[in-house]
């Protein structure tokens, strides 16, 4: 029984486990990107969360894998410097 976009309802279980395992691995990096990038570690767990809805909602394809990266940390501190005042 399709789901969604060829997605079926047998394939759920281990979509929801893979989602889970990517989130747990993804969390101390989202954490330490948001430290680096000097807007504390929450932010980082919140930029994770957001950033992961969003690919999620608006990606292109069921294969597709997103989450906190290094180069992000930079354009983030940039940001931050830039409206800090």
């Amino acid at each position: 029984m399709p789901m969604i976009h060829g997605l079926h309802f047998n394939n759920l279980r281990g979509d929801i486990y893979g989602g889970v395992v990517a989130a747990v691995v993804a969390l101390p990096l989202a954490l330490a990107f948001g430290v680096a990038s000097g807007a504390g570690a929450i932010a980082g767990l919140y930029g994770a969360i957001f950033v992961g809805l969003f690919a999620s909602v608006f990606g292109g394809t069921p294969a597709q894998c997103s989450g906190p990266t290094g180069p992000m940390t930079v354009v983030m501190a940039g940001i931050l410097v830039q409206f800090s005042d």
